[in-house]
């Protein structure tokens, strides 16, 4: 009998022994992220820099902190032919930079109502279902004296990834498509020059941006801003 408690007790012991150590390498192990997790992260240096998020639409920009963002609700189908402008976020005071959210079932665009003046041409984008691309067209005449259709160049994107398509409105405007039917307008009205670098700062809500990106981003658009 006093054999068999011996055993039981040192089994006890080996169990209290095993279950110490086992706890003791768990909560000094360093903790580790889940693989294939993203965050968006923000700079430690904004640069004079604020971030505007859009409740609405699901988007954001950086513009500088010494100006104000102020949005108006607007249905306007005659600006953008193909879409309708939806909201207007004018950055600073009227003339400068503005961002015109723009909504089209038909995923088609256009930088110049029309009838507009020449001679710059009119430039429409549109998205090609069956080939998934981004195309363009000038439908009032090219600058180069053709209505030519052709890819789009989707080459640039914002710190977010999403494609910046140029157009030869006058002044300073640059299309972002936030989707297939919903597109972000960002222009001036000769009165900014800090409109094309805040473009680039754009993202949609819940994208993974890098913080070195948005950090040089927000270093040229400052730049941009203070020399203007």
């Amino acid at each position: 009998m006093n054999s068999m408690k011996t055993l039981l007790w040192l089994i006890a012991i080996v169990i209290i022994i095993a279950g110490g150590w086992y706890l003791w390498t768990n909560m000094s192990a360093p903790t580790q992220t889940m693989p294939g997790t993203t965050a968006t992260s923000t700079p430690a240096d904004t640069y004079g820099m604020t971030e505007y998020t859009d409740p609405t639409y699901g988007f954001s920009f950086w513009y500088p902190s010494a100006l104000t963002v102020t949005a108006s609700t607007t249905n306007d189908s005659t600006a953008f032919p193909g879409g309708t402008e939806v909201e207007r976020l004018q950055v600073g005071t009227p003339g400068g930079t503005y961002v015109a959210v723009v909504t089209s079932p038909q995923s088609t665009i256009t930088d110049e109502p029309n009838g507009h003046a020449s001679p710059i041409a009119q430039t429409k984008y549109f998205y090609d279902a069956s080939s998934g691309t981004w195309m363009r067209a000038y439908p009032e005449g090219s600058p180069a004296g053709n209505g030519a259709t052709t890819t789009a160049d989707v080459s640039q994107t914002t710190v977010g990834g999403l494609p910046m398509l140029h157009t030869g409105a006058r002044f300073d405007t640059t299309i972002v498509p936030l989707s297939t039917t919903e597109f972000l307008v960002i222009a001036d009205g000769g009165g900014s020059a800090f409109t094309s670098e805040l473009v680039a700062t754009v993202a949609a809500a819940g994208a993974s941006v890098d913080a070195s990106t948005l950090g040089a981003a927000l270093q040229t658009e400052a730049n941009a801003y203070s020399a203007q």
